[in-house]
């Protein structure tokens, strides 16, 4: 309780803020969610009820996946609607983070066009020559890959599957990395787990 009666900040989950309800401290006035949007509406009802609480923040993003629910009756019930999603649908203003300093723009190009209608800059950062890594020449080897592995066939084992044309299609991947690079300690880590993974589908 010494901890709770002396923090300015307290990061917890919303699921787990149902002890804060318990708690004898000073009142807290402003709420920040983070990905608010794959948080269910009952859900975050627990740390907004909280007492004190003035302001709060949701940060997140209805166009990534959206809380899960099991329950078809649930999922009918809008049981699985985050506030986020709520409240965008009421029209309530929202403010989009319209810079992303992460992605090569060939990467971003296709969500920003798809899901966020071209509303999404790249930061000069990403546009930089030397933001575009390859670390295996050849054309195929860009910013990002699509391989298409042809024979793969998926095999039902236990409770899962497997694809062992994909396994060994990756460990090849994984061995040129190796030799082009040769970074003795990481790759010698990677080699061992490649060795493992390769142990594991054959067994």
């Amino acid at each position: 309780d010494f901890c709770f009666t002396k923090a300015s900040l307290i990061f917890c989950t919303a699921s787990s803020s149902y002890k804060l309800h318990r708690v004898a401290m000073e009142q807290l006035k402003f709420l920040v969610i983070d990905e608010a949007a794959q948080l269910k509406e009952v859900e975050s009802a627990i740390p907004l009820k909280l007492p004190g609480i003035q302001h709060a923040i949701l940060i997140g993003d209805e166009c990534q996946l959206p809380a899960m629910v099991e329950s078809s009756v649930s999922g009918e019930a809008c049981l699985g609607r985050s506030l986020f999603e709520r409240l965008s649908n009421l029209g309530q203003a929202k403010h989009l983070l319209s810079i992303q300093y992460r992605m090569h723009p060939s990467i971003s190009s296709f969500p920003n066009s798809y899901f966020y209608d071209n509303k999404i800059f790249d930061s000069p950062n990403v546009k930089e020559k030397n933001y575009e890594k390859r670390f295996l020449p050849g054309r195929m080897y860009g910013p990002y890959s699509f391989i298409n592995v042809l024979d793969g066939r998926e095999e039902s084992i236990a409770h899962s599957y497997r694809n062992m044309v994909e396994v060994f299609v990756v460990m090849k991947i994984l061995l040129n990395l190796y030799k082009v690079h040769n970074v003795s300690n990481l790759c010698s880590s990677l080699m061992k787990k490649c060795i493992n993974v390769k142990y594991f589908f054959l067994s």
